[in-house]
């Protein structure tokens, strides 16, 4: 019986040509889909990083492992070394010259095809690859994803589950996330916040897991939202549009009542809160339309008491995500919603 907690991995080391062959094969086997992880960040001052890149190749500079991940069908998804990959190909398709050399400085300004005798030496040039079987447990694979990016730029934990757990519900997340308003959640007036983690992937997620009264809650969230995810990665396409439906009218409920929704409405310069969009699509989700309607005004003004009553305001010192918080919050909101109906 094999080690849950031992990664089950063969290391092998490919030449370039061979990973841009199996790259560009059809189907891929070998997976740089850029909505994998991180979108390609190499090209956004030019193309000097990928001309210094491929200079420490030619230069025999030792290259870091890459790692692949085995999928159902035995072909390699990559989750550490995709900026690498995806420059190698993109230089042997001649989608760049060089720039920026140091040390060969006699190719500066040449694509591929014109690099003569260098040619031969970069398709030869190898990198070690390690394989993580199939049969690790997902759990395990995450836990090698995260350790692998906390080097230059860490992934963010949405980031992290998209990879590990691609299926239906990660693709609604992704279909639900390119909603306006959810897309642009948090980024201010102006909309020029930078937000690139998934975080309105995320947003959705939250929303699905915390649904419920939340009893096997643990004070960790991104665990919460983990076995969320696990749990429910390759759902039926009818429990889909179910989870699809729910979060639409929801979020309707909340745009029906709130021309700007999940603020503070008692600040000067109200900013967007997860708080408020938690409590907010938790407790619309089991109202009716038409109650919606009919007490627009009185929940609104409801809403601006829960946010100056200070016992809900001392759930936002501290933990915010401690299940004693988030339960209190709901709790002090159903009062509020109950002394509508007198």
């Amino acid at each position: 019986m094999t080690d849950s907690k031992v990664l089950n991995l063969y290391p092998i080391d490919y030449p370039f040509e061979t990973l841009v062959q199996r790259a560009i094969a059809n189907p891929p086997k070998l997976i740089l889909n850029p909505d994998f992880q991180r979108k390609y960040k190499w090209d956004k001052d030019g193309s000097e990083r990928a001309s210094k890149f491929i200079e420490s190749c030619l230069m025999r500079i030792p290259l870091p492992a890459c790692y692949f991940a085995e999928n159902e069908n035995g072909n390699h998804e990559v989750i550490d070394g995709v900026q690498r990959i995806t420059t190698i190909k993109r230089f042997f398709n001649n989608e760049f010259k060089l720039e920026g050399l140091t040390v060969f400085k006699d190719l500066e300004g040449k694509n591929f095809d014109e690099l003569g005798d260098f040619k031969n030496e970069l398709e030869s040039t190898t990198i070690r690859c390690i394989i993580l079987r199939k049969e690790n447990p997902k759990e395990l694979v995450q836990e090698i994803f995260a350790r692998l990016n906390q080097g230059a730029v860490q992934l963010t934990a949405q980031e992290i589950r998209h990879a590990i757990f691609p299926g239906s519900l990660d693709n609604l997340l992704i279909e639900l996330s390119s909603i306006p308003l959810i897309e642009s959640f948090g980024r201010g007036q102006s909309g020029t916040k930078e937000k690139d983690g998934r975080e309105a992937e995320e947003m959705i997620l939250r929303f699905f897991a915390m649904r419920t009264d939340m009893a096997d809650y643990e004070d960790v969230l991104s665990k919460y939202l983990d076995k969320f995810m696990i749990d429910n990665q390759k759902i039926s396409e009818e429990k889909i549009e179910e989870l699809r439906s729910e979060f639409n009218s929801t979020l309707n409920r909340c745009t029906e009542v709130f021309d700007n929704p999940f603020v503070d409405l008692t600040k000067d310069k109200p900013k967007q809160s997860l708080v408020h969009y938690d409590l907010l699509m938790w407790s619309f989700k089991s109202l009716t339309d038409e109650y919606i309607i009919q007490n627009k005004h009185l929940i609104i003004n409801k809403f601006k008491e829960l946010c100056i009553d200070e016992r809900f305001t001392r759930t936002l010192s501290g933990g915010l995500q401690k299940k004693s918080s988030i339960l209190k919050r709901r709790e002090i909101w159903l009062e509020k919603l109950a002394e509508i109906n007198g």
